[in-house]
């Protein structure tokens, strides 16, 4: 991945936590669906979310996985097998 568009990514991340973000990562067919969460605390009224697609590099992932956000494969497409994902077991 060209390093100036990791370093964007990595100041959207970085941003989004230091704000008290909730990130979700979601697989969806080979690429990354985040959620961007945020609710206000103390029972302030307001919440604000947002949905970006990002590329499933291994720079991203590794960036997810650094800052502790787990990618969930639950949307990652058909499964042309019965049971668990195989990456699972």
């Amino acid at each position: 991945m060209d390093p100036t568009m990791l370093r964007e990514y990595e100041n959207k991340l970085a941003a989004w936590l230091a704000q008290g973000y909730q990130l979700l990562a979601d697989d969806v067919d080979g690429e990354l669906r985040l959620t961007v969460h945020f609710v206000s605390r103390d029972g302030a009224v307001g919440s604000e979310r947002e949905q970006e697609f990002w590329p499933m590099t291994a720079e991203i992932v590794e960036l997810l996985n650094d800052n502790g956000i787990t990618i969930s494969r639950a949307l990652a497409g058909p499964r042309p097998w019965a049971g668990p994902h195989p990456e699972d077991l």
